[in-house]
């Protein structure tokens, strides 16, 4: 990616010249910040890979990375049993963030994000954590009057934030989205009595949001401060003008529905009421249900385009539309299966990169364009790819190949018809489209992520072959039959 920056007023369009594999464009810039999204909760990448994917985002025209890194950080002190048993070293994460030192030379913003409210799943399911919960049947919100459960999380942003501020940080994200339940463990309750008949739990919440982005912000020197915006939405709008929010937190709104269904125009009036500047956050992956093996590009642009419409209608009620967030989720929640692995949602994350650059002009045929030449690939089809080239490769072994024995289950008139001992090759074949994909996916992927994968995926489908072959064998060591008709 080159990026040449002629002089222009911050209050002028942003204008850009772009060269992307080859393909020079001058336009203007529809969204300042165009951002993308790495859920490490979920089938974290390798270094190696993801440096390669570092490089794919850039080349793509996006301006940074969210990185929620969860688990995944090299956690010390107190965090260091939370962490998993393949989190990343400190010298990996630094290579992360150029991983540091790499997003520097690609000219990525790099954007942490450490959960702040709700999502906290990693640390309060430890039986050392537990008295932390808000509610003890539930791990994911902390106890938001406890000021030790606090200090945990103050704790897991200095950590992060010593980490990537020596590389500087111009945003920094506090999570805060679906803490369903809080204001209930008993200091809680205590804290919300203590502060007179005007309090409440929503007081409370927000309380903690200010604080903590205050917190941020002095460690940081200054950093923007982000926010998932739903719970946000649905706060009385006079305490947080009262507690000036507006002045401390940017929320992203995000919606990754095909006709942004949940925010009508009066929850976008709502949210102006009180913060001038906001994101946009749509999807690339890993958000149109739970346990999707395969990427609906299709949903996903459908998705991007929508957001494009909706800025241009609601941005007037704000100072600034800051930029999109295109998220890439790996899990729905921390407890969740895996689902739409990197290597089968890279295609839809350029494509949905080359549609928040073509903005209002909706030139979508150029879109689609320009993501085939990124991934160097001859065309790009929604709803698949034509591939040729090596950095295509991975994503059809693991899609197709699957594909492939799903097919031959449901379409192959030897199992369909009388499950003859043709199948029997299967006893075979299953095993080395397994070992295909666990090959591919252990050069991008941790091996337990590759277990995960396999047991989710493929296992089931393996399961089903396994059945017909047992009924082959018995219907074959078969020499007499019943008489019809067959009692049911």
């Amino acid at each position: 990616l080159k990026k040449e920056d002629p002089s222009v007023s911050s209050k002028s369009r942003i204008v850009q010249t772009f060269t992307v594999a080859g393909l020079s464009l001058f336009q203007d810039e529809f969204y300042e910040n165009i951002v993308v999204h790495f859920d490490l909760k979920g089938a974290p990448p390798r270094v190696s890979y993801f440096l390669d994917l570092l490089d794919i985002v850039a080349r793509s025209g996006a301006t940074g990375v969210l990185l929620e890194w969860e688990d995944m950080f090299p956690w010390t002190g107190q965090l260091a049993v939370a962490k998993s048993t393949d989190a990343y070293s400190l010298d990996e994460v630094i290579l992360a963030e150029g991983y540091t030192h790499h997003c520097r030379a690609l000219n990525l913003d790099v954007i942490p994000l450490v959960q702040t409210f709700g999502h906290l799943e990693w640390i309060l399911k430890l039986e050392q954590f537990r008295k932390y919960r808000e509610n003890d049947a539930y791990p994911q919100v902390i106890c938001l009057g406890d000021e030790e459960a606090v200090a945990i999380v103050r704790d897991a942003l200095k950590q992060v934030i010593d980490v990537h501020k020596e590389f500087g940080l111009n945003y920094f994200h506090i999570g805060a989205d679906e803490a369903f339940e809080f204001g209930v463990c008993t200091k809680s309750q205590e804290w919300i009595a203590s502060h007179g008949s005007g309090s409440s739990k929503q007081l409370l919440a927000l309380n903690h949001l200010k604080n903590i982005s205050q917190y941020v912000k002095q460690l940081t020197s200054g950093a923007t401060v982000l926010a998932w915006h739903d719970m946000l939405k649905d706060f009385d709008t006079r305490v947080i003008s009262q507690l000036e929010l507006g002045n401390l937190i940017e929320p992203v709104i995000w919606d990754y529905s095909e006709n942004i269904v949940t925010m009508p125009d009066s929850s976008f009036a709502q949210i102006a009421n009180n913060f001038p500047v906001v994101w946009a956050s749509s999807a690339f992956k890993g958000a149109n249900f739970p346990s999707a093996k395969y990427i609906d590009i299709r949903h996903y642009e459908t998705n991007n385009r929508a957001w494009i419409d909706t800025k241009i209608a609601q941005q007037e009620k704000f100072t600034k539309f800051h930029g999109i967030i295109i998220t890439g989720w790996q899990r729905y929640d921390h407890m969740a299966a895996i689902c739409e692995i990197w290597p089968m949602g890279t295609p839809s994350m350029v494509l949905n990169v080359q549609i928040a650059k073509m903005g209002a002009s909706k030139d979508y045929h150029v879109a689609r364009d320009r993501a085939a030449r990124v991934l160097g690939c001859r065309e790009f089809h929604v709803g698949g790819l034509d591939l040729i080239s090596n950095r295509c490769t991975n994503y059809r072994t693991a899609q197709q190949t699957i594909s492939y024995i799903e097919t031959e289950l449901e379409k192959n008139h030897h199992i369909m018809g009388w499950l003859s001992p043709y199948n029997m090759r299967y006893n075979y074949t299953q095993n080395w489209y397994v070992f295909t994909v666990e090959r591919e996916l252990s050069k991008l992927f941790f091996d337990n992520t590759v277990d995960e994968f396999i047991y989710l995926t493929i296992s089931p489908t393996i399961d089903r072959l396994q059945k017909y072959l047992d009924e082959v064998k018995r219907l074959s060591a078969l020499r007499v039959y019943p008489k019809r008709p067959f009692r049911i």
